[in-house]
């Protein structure tokens, strides 16, 4: 499966991409979305695609599948291989999603000017997004990723929790840019996104994805760093 050439998106297009479709889902649904944000309503519901559970690595041939999504049909599925794995399994449709929003424009515009998508008329459908758990990511996997966390954890959301339980100012933990350099989640930081999570009602989100989510938002910093205001 070919990599999705897609256009640079700035951190702000991503926020606003991730706000709008919890705003629209918001509309749709009649009340604010609010963690734990439903993502498989988002995609049966508010998106109106099929969502399914399946044996992906089989069914496509590769051990290290999580998710794809078949555009023409409308249909998303995630590798059985989460089940009971609430944060991956969240994540995954999450991610899914992002790419329907995001790259379906895209990859739909390149079928236009150029059919790579184009079958054989009895041909089984091919899924155009296929969603590999590799270290090295892809740009459209990267959007995807970065567009997840931000519907899985509204900034709104993160912010109102981090400050109730630690204060206006973002949290200082000794040890956390090292831990950064090193490739670490230190045990600090893991247990402040724990608390974050049971606080904000965040049970569909991962301890590493809270952490990362607090990293980017900038509520967590090293005790020794010269601090910058949130605002």
């Amino acid at each position: 499966m070919r990599a999705i050439k897609v256009p640079y998106l700035k951190h702000s297009e991503l926020d606003h991409a991730a706000a709008e479709l919890l705003r629209k889902y918001s509309e749709w649904k009649g009340s604010p979305a609010r963690p734990p944000i439903d993502v498989d309503e988002i995609v049966e519901g508010y998106l109106g695609l099929d969502f399914e559970v399946a044996n992906l690595r089989e069914y496509l041939g590769m051990p290290d599948v999580l998710g794809a999504t078949w555009l023409e049909d409308g249909v998303v599925r995630v590798d059985e291989s989460l089940e009971g794995k609430d944060g991956r399994f969240a994540f995954t449709v999450a991610h899914e999603i992002g790419h329907w929003v995001l790259h379906r424009p895209v990859i739909e515009m390149e079928k236009v000017t150029l059919p790579l998508f184009s079958s054989k008329p009895d041909a089984e459908p091919k899924p155009a997004i296929v969603c590999r758990a590799q270290a090295r990511k892809q740009p459209a996997e990267w959007q995807a990723d970065q567009f997840a966390a931000r519907v899985l954890m509204p900034a709104s959301d993160v912010r109102a929790v981090a400050h109730a339980l630690h204060g206006d100012g973002p949290l200082e933990l000794a040890g956390l840019d090292a831990g950064r350099e090193a490739r670490l989640l230190i045990p600090e930081l893991r247990s402040a996104a724990d608390g974050i999570i049971a606080d904000g009602n965040f049970n569909n989100v991962s301890n590493e994805a809270m952490c990362y989510r607090l990293l980017d938002l900038g509520l967590v910093a090293d005790i020794n760093r010269p601090q910058r205001s949130l605002f």
